[in-house]
């Protein structure tokens, strides 16, 4: 068998999430950064015995909705807006709530919850992420970075769908391996995202790297035959969507570039060769919109789906729901110029007030979850 990188399946476990490649035959194992669950932080929710569940992410927007909505809220402002305590990072979210000196943020809500609501308004990022997941540290860097070949030159797996009809399927000579070796594969390589708690995206694969990125916030560059690290990217917010891979212009020495989205609503190209910004855009203002379809790339436009949070809590009686609205917005993929945007609903208006006396919105939601299909026949997406 040909020692093409076959298969990338992401893998999590508590307190730890990773990249597991699978390559035939087996050869020896990279050293693997980040190995093992870490301990659970003193304090932490369900770190002993007959323990509750553990307090999630999900946790922390419903202690801000009924713990802070009322003073942080955009049409009140009292406060820090929401918007921008978004822009803030879990670690610095986390430093105001946790100070005796600031009993109005005590609200109380015990320090894991604390945590939780810092993780979920800084980007879903676990705290100490940041600082762990920097790849300066990692005993398996590779020892150079060549430049980067044709991405499409030979074997490569691109976006979710692979290709602009999101089929989700190769050819055996486009994937280098047939249906009937995959039982063959055995454990080539692991990588671990340190402080990783849950990987969503799908890594793009090509010229002999992969892609990958998790919910801390990184995304590395590794090589796919031994899986060490050329290069990280810290975006600060959790990234869920599959990476496209493609060519830029106008930018320099950069000739190719990965596309995400992350968790508040931004999307990133970043050069593939050394993992430098080339341009980061914001792609709704609403404080609880993120991406978490995977953006499609297609000649030479980027389309990247919107969606929200806000579904989560829209049954909370305390929370002014809902004036999300899901969009997609395309935009040029070698600058980030937004060219359109087409929101799913109308602007959302005022309608009544619940029996708490919360005032009411609508028409809202139809987030975007999904990664666009391009039809170029129709020239519809």
């Amino acid at each position: 068998m040909k020692r093409y990188f076959h298969v990338a399946t992401l893998v999590a476990a508590a307190g730890f999430a990773g990249l597991m490649v699978w390559m035939g035959p087996a050869q020896a194992q990279a050293p693997i950064p980040g190995k093992g669950a870490p301990p659970a932080a003193k304090g932490a929710p369900n770190a002993g015995k007959g323990a509750p569940r553990p307090i999630g992410m999900e946790d922390g927007l419903t202690y801000f909705q009924t713990k802070c909505m009322s003073c942080h809220a955009e049409q009140k402002a009292k406060a820090t807006t929401a918007r921008k305590i978004r822009e803030m990072t879990a670690e610095q979210i986390y430093a105001v709530i946790a100070k005796p000196s600031r009993p109005e943020h005590d609200q109380g809500l015990t320090d894991p919850q604390k945590q939780r609501l810092a993780e979920f308004m800084g980007g879903y990022t676990p705290l100490g992420a940041v600082a762990a997941g920097n790849p300066s540290s990692f005993a398996n860097r590779c020892p150079s970075n060549p430049a980067l070949s044709d991405p499409f030159q030979a074997a490569a797996w691109s976006g979710w769908g692979a290709d602009a009809s999101n089929t989700r399927s190769q050819t055996a000579e486009a994937a280098g391996i047939t249906a009937a070796q995959v039982p063959n594969l055995k454990l080539k390589w692991a990588f671990g995202f340190p402080k990783g708690i849950t990987a969503w995206g799908q890594p793009a694969i090509a010229a002999g790297r992969v892609y990958v990125g998790a919910d801390t916030g990184w995304v590395y560059s590794l090589d796919a035959k031994t899986g060490c690290v050329y290069w990280g990217y810290q975006s600060s917010n959790a990234m869920r969507p599959a990476i496209s891979i493609g060519p830029v212009t106008g930018r320099g020495s950069s000739k190719y570039a990965i596309y995400f989205g992350d968790s508040k609503g931004n999307a990133y190209a970043v050069d593939a060769q050394n993992g430098e910004l080339l341009w980061k855009k914001k792609m709704e203002d609403f404080f609880l919109a993120r991406i978490t379809g995977a953006p499609k790339l297609y000649n030479g436009k980027i389309y990247v789906p919107v969606s929200s949070s806000e579904e989560w809590q829209s049954g909370n009686p305390d929370y002014e729901c809902c004036t999300s609205r899901g969009s997609v917005v395309a935009l040029d993929a070698s600058t980030g110029t937004q060219l359109w945007k087409t929101y799913v609903m109308e602007d959302p208006k005022p309608t009544k007030k619940n029996p708490n006396g919360v005032q009411l919105y609508g028409p809202a939601g139809g987030s975007v979850w999904n990664s666009p299909t391009i039809d170029p026949v129709r020239n519809a997406i």
